[in-house]
């Protein structure tokens, strides 16, 4: 797998949750919907592209500094996600906050999830090519 097919994998994963999640709470809670839960699945899938993007530079040295970079790169997702979650929640009134940390919390496990799947994968592959 290339990192190409990588981050074309990451999108269409990140365009299908964003999908189901408009259709769930569009749906389900209606009333309860706001933009900041219909842009989060978008926000993470950018954030997840560039992280692979990164991630995946051909270079020896930066293969020899996986570790650190891997670390460096979930603490500048994590910083992103968390700026992102606080000026979303503040912004809300009322009744939408609670569907939106819901979301978030399931959105952030899943894309961190899939986003080490794929990379361990990706580092598996190349190793044995």
């Amino acid at each position: 797998m290339s990192a190409n097919d990588l981050i074309k994998r990451s999108i269409i994963v990140g365009s299908a949750i964003t999908v189901l999640v408009v259709a769930v709470f569009s749906v389900w809670f209606a009333s309860k919907v706001s933009t900041a839960l219909i842009l989060s699945p978008i926000v993470f899938t950018v954030v997840s592209v560039l992280s692979i993007k990164m991630l995946t530079t051909p270079s020896v040295e930066a293969l020899l500094k996986f570790n650190g970079a891997f670390m460096i790169t979930n603490a500048v997702k994590l910083l992103l996600f968390l700026t992102y979650f606080l000026v979303s929640y503040l912004s809300m009134q009322g009744e939408p906050r609670i569907p939106f940390v819901v979301v978030f919390m399931l959105l952030y496990i899943i894309f961190t999830v899939l986003d080490t799947m794929a990379l361990l994968q990706y580092y598996k592959d190349k190793e044995q090519s």
